[in-house]
């Protein structure tokens, strides 16, 4: 409003959110800072909580959006912008002719439910494709997360529409349709009970309540919610939260590859499913360590020191013995053991790909 303005002008608007809303504003607006101790600066705070309480409600809210008829946007300028700025321009026109993808539909769906029921929030389709994007995942993650909510994996019904191939699309354990639901939260295999067994074991560490497991909170893990003591966001619990939720998910999705497509159905040993998630969940830590003690561009750390003590503290090995601030010691680890004893599994130990 008072910097961007005129370059979302000179850009014809390419890329903002609702911009009839933001020119249909014809009179000067001035902004005026309310200075503390007066009532004006109460006012402030209380339409503040009051913006947060309906941020955090669960009951959708409707607006109307519709352009209004004398504030047409005529479009971007040919000079002075940049090849980005057309590009964009090109697939937001493009975007607003496609149809809705039934099955893209039906995913969201089930992530804004789950997301609901499991953490009380509403959140919309722009929600769900933004929290895909989050910084707390890695690119190939991101990757397998944003085609699972498209339904672009080459799984299940898939398959079914192409002759002679139909019986790719049944899971070789469990005899029935293996979509991506089955894969990540159904499946018999013992390498997605067992990942999700030791992502469950490593947040128990720490925090009292697994949420469940579901096709909607896998997907829709990025707009978990967590408070602390003082009622505000646990930053520590949310990042831990999405790097198990993605990393799990997108080991189960390797592990199913290599059963199905390299090793002709035999199942990895339970030995070496722990040991690759082991190495997954400590290559993140090692990479936080290195994050947080390079400086970025010269000036701060890539990555807050803080924000990596409070992700992973509670859930080292030897976690007691260390120092508060233990980023810079040389063998840090994840907890020695990622399945708790007894855990169990359809194979032994030495039957599986050696």
């Amino acid at each position: 409003m008072t910097k961007k303005l005129r370059r979302w002008e000179h850009e014809g608007w390419v890329g903002v959110q609702n911009p009839a809303v933001l020119k249909a504003r014809k009179a000067p607006t001035y902004f005026k800072v309310a200075k503390p101790g007066t009532a004006a600066r109460e006012a402030c705070k209380r339409v503040a909580r009051l913006a947060k309480r309906a941020a955090r409600s669960s009951t959708a809210a409707s607006w109307d959006m519709t352009l209004p008829p004398d504030m047409a946007l005529p479009g971007l300028s040919l000079q002075g912008n940049r090849q980005k700025t057309f590009y964009r321009g090109i697939r937001e026109e493009k975007t607003k002719k496609l149809a809705p993808r039934a099955s893209t539909e039906r995913n969201l769906k089930a992530i804004r439910g789950a997301v609901s029921e499991t953490f009380g929030r509403h959140v919309s389709d722009a929600d769900v494709w933004t929290s895909v994007r989050a910084r707390d995942f890695l690119p190939r993650p991101v990757q397998f997360l944003w085609r699972s909510v498209h339904n672009a994996h080459k799984i299940g019904p898939y398959w079914t529409h192409i002759p002679e191939c139909e019986e790719r699309a049944i899971c070789q354990d469990c005899g029935v349709l293996e979509d991506l639901d089955h894969i990540l939260v159904r499946c018999e295999s013992p390498g997605r009970e067992l990942i999700w067994v030791a992502a469950r074991t490593l947040w128990l560490e720490r925090e009292t309540v697994w949420p469940e497991v579901s096709l909607g909170t896998i997907l829709g893990c990025g707009l978990a919610e967590f408070r602390d003591g003082n009622r505000g966001t646990d930053q520590g619990a949310r990042r831990l939260y999405r790097i198990l939720m993605s990393e799990s998910a997108y080991l189960i999705w390797r592990l199913r590859n290599e059963r199905v497509i390299d090793w002709d159905g035999v199942p990895a040993s339970v030995e070496e499913i722990e040991n690759k998630f082991k190495f997954v969940v400590n290559q993140r830590l090692q990479m936080d360590k290195v994050l947080a003690n390079r400086p970025h561009k010269g000036k701060q750390p890539a990555l807050p020191s803080k924000l990596v003590l409070e992700t992973w503290s509670g859930i080292l090995d030897h976690g007691q013995s260390l120092p508060a601030d233990w980023l810079r010691e040389p063998r840090v680890l994840v907890g020695k053991r990622a399945f708790p004893p007894g855990t169990p599994c359809r194979q032994s130990d030495n039957q599986g790909i050696g």
